[in-house]
C-alpha cells in the first residue's frame, strides 16, 4: 500500500470550521467545485462525520497536516501496488 496526497487549488483562507453552518445559496459560493458538491452530496454520510475544516473553495479537498510542512487542503490517494509485477492493483 502506498499513500500519498495531492495538493488542491484551495485556498487556506477561505475555511470555517468543520461544524459551522455554512449558507451555501449565497452567490458568492456557488463556484463550479461548491455546484458539484452539493449535487453528490450524501447528508447521512455527512452527518456521521464532519471535517475539522472545510474548504470553501473546494469542499471536496480535506483538510491534512502532511509531515514536514504546513497544513493544507488536499485529496488523499491511496494506491494497492503488486511489487513483484509492478502493477498498481487498485485506486
Amino acid at each position: 500500500m502506498d499513500a500519498s496526497n495531492i495538493k488542491t487549488d484551495a485556498s487556506r483562507q477561505r475555511r470555517v470550521p468543520g461544524d459551522e453552518t455554512v449558507n451555501w445559496s449565497d452567490p458568492s459560493l456557488s463556484t463550479r467545485a461548491v455546484r458539484e458538491y452539493l449535487e453528490a452530496l450524501d447528508e447521512e454520510a455527512l452527518a456521521e462525520t464532519l471535517p475539522k475544516r472545510l474548504s470553501l473553495t473546494d469542499p471536496q479537498s480535506c483538510w491534512t497536516a502532511a509531515p514536514g510542512g504546513p497544513a493544507l487542503f488536499a485529496y488523499s490517494t491511496n494506491y494497492l501496488i503488486d511489487n513483484e509485477h509492478g502493477v498498481i492493483v487498485d485506486v
